[in-house]
């Protein structure tokens, strides 16, 4: 009786490793990076957002300047590497309170220059127009029309909110 239960509980064990050699080699795919922008990943996401919004001081007296940081991840790249982040529509402060630096396009240096997989990106907040103007929420997404990376499902997009 005692070898039946050593037996069954062997094969148990062996069924249940064999359950879990899934192959691990793969993570994804090597020939299309993925961009991240790194405020969303090492932030938790807002409460009824799928992303975290972040929140800028800005006064009467000065604005702010923001440098999200974007993140390669995957191989270096033999070219250069130009990715546009646009505003989503969704956002509700004014265009005239912010100015995204070269158009909204960060670009990862090739692999023959000093190599990065990251770069930052300018954003300037305008200061407030006064100490209890309304707050405006400016919410960047990463673009997804590019056959050169897909943009990081779960960190794609990345708000911030400030007194406009």
């Amino acid at each position: 009786m005692k070898k039946i239960t050593t037996i069954a509980l062997c094969l148990l064990a062996l069924i249940s490793l064999y359950a879990c050699n899934n192959d691990l080699n793969k993570v994804f795919d090597p020939e299309t990076p993925q961009v991240e922008f790194q405020p969303a990943v090492i932030n938790a996401a807002s409460v009824g957002r799928t992303y975290p919004l972040l929140t800028i001081a800005t006064s009467t007296t000065a604005g702010a300047t923001i440098l999200p940081q974007l993140n390669l991840v995957g191989r270096q790249r033999s070219a250069d590497l130009p990715v546009r982040v646009f505003v989503d529509p969704t956002s509700t402060a004014a265009a005239s309170s912010y100015t995204i630096s070269n158009g909204g396009v960060a670009t990862f240096a090739a692999a023959g220059a000093p190599t990065s997989s990251t770069v930052a990106m300018t954003i300037t907040v305008a200061k407030a127009s006064s100490a209890t103007a309304p707050f405006g929420n400016l919410i960047l997404v990463i673009d997804s029309t590019s056959a050169d990376f897909k943009p990081s499902q779960n960190y794609k997009r990345i708000g911030y909110s400030f007194r406009q």
